[in-house]
């Protein structure tokens, strides 16, 4: 039963109420004229004010009697201004088209501009490929489709292994059309579904969603069977990773008329169903399985794993005791006897070996610490503290005593390093002579110009220059020719294997034999028994250091060492 105040269903409508229909008409004309651009209603405006005006006039007969009153005063010229002014609308009104047309056309350039500045927000400008804002909010929205659907979302963070000689032998043009290749090739590699970035530098990255609705066409098509759960999705994300590594193995013909290059990459993988921390974690555990992929060899890939958080966790930890450490003066230097190899085998020097005394860890080994220092610029404030704890130590020593101080390959890139040097001896008192500056190859090859003046100006203080670990890296006689040289100095795992491998005790006789014809004296490190001296003494070197003549010992030690130098057992 209808309610009374129900229609009937077949009742006639309601007659049309004229004023809501006038209302509406008046809504839409109204809507119509808001949405007109603002020039176009001012124009619009400018036109109904002439023709309103002209109407008006014809209406009124203003036109006759303005030519009966110009009549009357022909003297007043009223013809020529009234023609004038009849003139001037079309004018006004051509000036207010070409101020529409230039307005239009700001509009444009604006509208450009910002679509421009919208695209450069969220691209890179050099390969067009979304940038790491974009990669951070797709991975957002893949995280959230996993969580409410199940699925698995990976990160692949793709470093490329050589990329810095191309860029520093072609230049850098050559260096931006390598990176143009290189994402092209990724896209080339990726599903459609996937996300390439590039993040910045030689750096990329793929954002890749794995649901089971994916299982038919996605993940079947790289040959996965079953619903796409977990193991699908890492087994998916294994191919991707291993295509990428084998797409990037493949030479670049970067058109410049030199030779193809060979890059590689590295990659990194993070896959996770749920991340808490959400894009930017998964982003930083791919970085790190990344850094473990360049560690293990570069040219591969491997999953992110807890203990590489656990590992970069400790490593942070290292890092901060080893800036308090320094601070506070608990790294001490021991020091290790250089013997000479002749007759009687006396200490003729002592090399100061750094010690960490952590109060809680005990001793920590120098192979834990000194590539953290090396790597976090530390290395530089640590070896001014131990230089200056050693050269007033070596104060006590007998005269004709040198101490032997390593210098890292970051050290040679600082043009303080000579004044750091000369105020140490000021300070201490140490006559420039008794020091020995050890250093690598490693350093000479990065920056050559500056590492020749760096080392002549050490030179004219009066130290001496050793070229540490020879026979290892490059070992140029370039450097032998042209640095200023004392000594050199053979890598202790050409001596340790002497014995067993008869290649090893033919480069060290054929170093030794080097070292004299440049006059140079030759030291061999990693003497551990009689019969490795023997060698070494029957061959011509000079002066032998190892545990077979003293482990490193603490200063006082090392003091009553050198002070009761009698000759060591043969």
């Amino acid at each position: 039963m209808l309610q009374p105040d129900q229609p009937h269903p077949r009742s006639a409508p309601d007659p049309p109420d004229p004023s809501r229909s006038a209302e509406a008409g008046t809504g839409r004309l109204g809507g119509w004229w808001r949405g007109l651009r603002p020039e176009s209603r001012d124009l619009g405006l400018v036109g109904l004010g002439f023709t309103g005006a002209f109407l008006a006039a014809l209406a009124t007969d203003a036109f006759d009697q303005l030519y009966d009153f110009a009549h009357r005063h022909e003297d007043w010229e009223l013809d020529e201004i009234l023609a004038a002014l009849l003139i001037m609308p079309f004018g006004f009104a051509a000036y207010a088209i070409r101020r529409l047309q230039d307005v239009r056309r700001e509009m444009a350039l604006r509208r450009q501009a910002e679509a421009e500045a919208r695209q450069l927000a969220v691209h890179d400008a050099l390969t067009g490929l979304p940038n790491r804002r974009s990669l951070a909010d797709g991975l957002q929205r893949s995280l959230a489709r996993a969580r409410r659907e199940g699925g698995a979302v990976a990160a692949l963070m793709v470093d490329l292994d050589r990329f810095k000689p191309v860029n520093d032998l072609r230049g850098h043009a050559a260096g931006d059309r390598l990176l143009r290749m290189v994402a092209e090739r990724l896209l080339g590699t990726t599903r459609e579904v996937d996300l390439v970035a590039r993040l910045g530098g030689d750096e990329f990255a793929i954002a890749g969603y794995f649901g089971s609705e994916q299982a038919p066409d996605a993940l079947a098509a790289e040959g996965a069977a079953g619903a796409g759960g977990p193991e699908d999705a890492a087994e998916a994300a294994s191919r991707l990773a291993r295509r990428v590594v084998a797409a990037l193995e493949e030479p670049f013909d970067l058109r410049d008329g030199a030779a193809s290059v060979l890059v590689g990459a590295s990659v990194g993988v993070a896959l996770a169903s749920e991340v808490e921390g959400g894009a930017e974690e998964l982003l930083r555990r791919a970085d790190l399985a990344m850094y473990r992929a360049k560690a293990d060899g570069r040219a591969c890939f491997r999953f992110f794993e807890p203990e590489m958080d656990t590992r970069i966790r400790h490593r942070a930890e290292m890092e901060a005791e080893l800036r308090r450490a320094i601070a506070g003066d608990e790294l001490v230097p021991h020091f290790q006897p250089l013997v000479a190899l002749g007759a009687g085998r006396r200490i003729v020097g002592l090399e100061m070996l750094v010690r960490w005394p952590h109060p809680v860890r005990g001793m920590i080994p120098p192979a834990e610490f000194i590539p953290i220092a090396a790597d976090t610029g530390l290395i530089v404030p640590m070896t001014e503290r131990l230089l200056r704890q050693a050269c007033r130590a070596a104060l006590s020593w007998p005269d004709e005593i040198s101490l032997a101080v390593n210098v890292s390959p970051i050290q040679l890139r600082d043009r303080a390093l000579p004044s750091l040097v000369a105020a140490v001896l000021a300070d201490s008192g140490l006559p420039a002579r008794r020091l020995e500056i050890e250093l690598t190859e490693t350093g000479l090859v990065e920056n050559f110009e500056m590492a020749r003046d760096l080392l002549t100006e050490l030179k004219a203080l009066g130290v001496r220059l050793t070229l540490d670990d020879f026979g290892t890296g490059y070992s140029s006689l370039r450097h032998l020719q042209t640095l200023p040289f004392d000594q050199i100095k053979i890598d202790a795992g050409f001596v340790r294997s002497m014995a067993a491998s008869p290649e090893s005790g033919k480069i060290v006789a054929a170093v030794v034999g080097l070292g004299h014809s440049l006059g140079l004296p030759t030291v061999a490190e990693g003497v551990e028994d009689a019969a490795t001296a023997a060698v070494l003494a029957r061959m011509g070197c000079d002066i032998g250091q190892g545990w077979f003549f003293g482990a490193a010992v603490a200063e006082a030690e090392a003091g009553r060492l050198v002070r009761d130098r009698a000759a060591l057992a043969s």
